[in-house]
Parts: structure tokens; C-alpha cells; sequence
């Protein structure tokens, strides 16, 4: 043994760094997850015998376009148990820990794949398995948050709680240009969703507690786009916010710009939902989640 090495035997091992999995439905461009490190595990389209996995052979632009035009609504499928031990087992190769971040248990049972392929690595990784309680960007902003994290140096602890503080400083709301895509889905009731069409009613949604819940209904889209706005500042402070649109950039840009008018240092970004939140929203979706600053941070 050299002397170089029995050097280098001696100094402190630096920690490797904590990695952080998602899943599809938290619509992260993929060249943001790319840089951030951030692994995602994709959930999967069924249309009649086609299947597809989300976000990677299905570009949103195409579903939306192939969902419009399908006589039958397509159907979505949780990644296998395989699927989350094969990502797991490849990043425990360069680290021990992991923070696994995932859709409502609520809204799929991919919460419990991650779990159990977890379990499948035994002692060989620490992998703490997150239910947000929510999807699509509320849940993207909390990986982000965690990556960040990860990349700061900070220990899994850590990570775990700066995706909680994110979830818990969220406001969300959602507005659906039709109740179609819910009545389809089985989500609600043919009669709810017989009377929104017939007074052409806008509903606005938010997600709370691992489900979805009504927050409004509003005659015209104009209104739906405006309550979305006022329900997520009424609570508190901005911090950072996304806008998030299936098929109407003009009214994601409209509302960012509303965002920006009230609150001119906002850091507002927009997005584009994924196919798998596509299926029960449909086409005309908008959803905007707000991150409120810590109280003690306030101006």
C-alpha cells in the first residue's frame, strides 16, 4: 500500500449524494429532471391494445390531438413493482439513500409499487417512499425542491422535509372547460355532469387531502380563469408559481401574466399537463399552483 493511499484511507469520506425518483404525473420537462438528477418512472397509456408510456412515447401534443379524436376514452396503468426495484437497483449503485416522491395514493396505486420495490432492495439502500398527496406540478415542485436539496449537499432528513414544506405552502386550483372527461372516467356522476353542460358550467377543482374536491362553478371560461387566479393568492404571499394548460397556451400566458401584474417579482412559470392527468381533465384544462412564502418571510 502506498502512502498516497493509506492518505487518502484517512480522510473523511464525503457522503454521496441523496437521489431523488417521481413519477411521470408530476409533468417535469425532462430537461429539468435531467439537470436536476431527478429519475422518473413512467406510468403508462392504454389506448384499445396500444400501450404507452407516459412522457416517453406519448408526447402530450400527441395525446392530446389522439384523445380528441378517440371514440373511446384510454385508460391508465401504475408502473409495476419491476419497474421501481430496476430504478432503484441501478441508482443504489452510486448512493445509499433515495427519496421516492409520488402521486396521492388517493389517485393510484403507484405509491404502493414504489413501496414495495423498496422493500425489494432490503438493507442495501435507505429508500423513504413519499405520498404527496397531490400530482402533476404541486407534486413536480416538490422533487424539485428535494433535487435542489440533494444538490446543496443536504442528508436525506433534509430533502424529506423541503418537499413537505413545499406541499404544505401550496394552493392549487384546476378549471375544466367540460366534465366529459370526469363523467367518462367513472370520477363523477352522469347527473353532476349533466347539469354542468347544461348550464354550461366552468368548474373549478383544487386538490386537497390525497383527492379532488370543488371549489367553484362559473359561467364562462374568462371567470373560471380568474377564480383559478384569486383562489391560490387569497391565503398568503407568493413565493413561485406555475401555470400549467393542456391545449390553450394563450390562456396559460394570459393568467401568468395577471400572476405577474399583481405580484411584479413572482417568479411564474408555465407548463404543459401530461397525458395521464389529460385523460380525466381533458382538452381546455388549466391549472395553477401557487408556493406561498414562510410566514416569517413575509415583506
Amino acid at each position: 500500500m502506498t502512502i498516497f493511499r493509506r492518505v487518502r484511507d484517512l480522510l473523511p469520506k464525503r457522503p454521496r449524494p441523496v437521489r431523488v425518483v417521481t413519477d411521470s404525473t408530476a409533468d417535469l420537462p425532462p430537461d429539468l429532471a435531467s439537470d436536476l438528477g431527478i429519475t422518473v418512472v413512467p406510468l403508462q397509456l392504454i389506448f384499445g391494445e396500444e400501450t404507452f408510456r407516459d412522457g416517453v412515447d406519448l408526447s402530450s401534443e400527441e395525446f392530446f390531438r389522439r384523445l380528441e379524436r378517440s371514440k373511446e376514452l384510454p385508460t391508465t396503468s401504475q408502473p409495476s413493482v419491476g419497474e421501481f426495484q430496476q430504478a432503484y437497483e441501478e441508482l443504489a449503485q452510486s448512493t445509499g439513500r433515495i427519496l421516492s416522491i409520488h402521486l396521492s395514493s388517493g389517485f393510484s396505486g403507484t405509491i404502493g409499487a414504489a413501496q414495495q420495490g423498496a422493500a425489494a432492495l432490503g438493507d442495501r439502500c435507505r429508500i423513504d417512499v413519499i405520498d404527496s398527496g397531490s400530482v402533476s406540478m404541486p407534486l413536480g415542485l416538490a422533487a424539485i425542491a428535494a433535487a435542489r436539496a440533494a444538490r446543496d449537499g443536504e442528508d436525506l432528513d433534509a430533502c424529506e422535509e423541503r418537499a413537505h414544506s413545499v406541499l404544505r405552502r401550496e394552493r392549487i386550483a384546476v378549471a375544466l372547460d367540460t366534465l366529459e372527461y370526469l363523467r367518462r372516467g367513472g370520477r363523477i356522476g352522469r347527473a353532476a355532469s349533466f347539469l354542468g353542460s347544461l348550464l354550461r358550467l366552468k368548474p373549478v377543482l383544487t386538490i386537497r387531502d390525497g383527492g379532488a374536491f370543488p371549489l367553484a362553478r362559473v359561467r364562462s371560461r374568462k371567470k373560471a380563469l380568474q377564480a383559478v387566479v384569486d383562489i391560490c393568492l387569497e391565503d398568503g404571499v407568493p413565493e413561485e408559481a406555475v401555470v400549467m394548460h393542456a391545449t390553450t397556451p394563450d390562456d396559460a400566458r394570459s393568467v401568468a401574466d395577471e400572476l405577474r401584474r399583481r405580484h411584479p417579482d413572482l417568479v411564474v412559470h408555465t407548463g404543459r399537463f401530461g397525458p395521464v392527468l389529460g385523460v380525466h381533465g381533458g382538452p381546455g384544462m388549466l391549472g395553477l399552483v401557487v408556493v406561498l412564502k414562510e410566514e416569517g418571510s413575509w415583506s
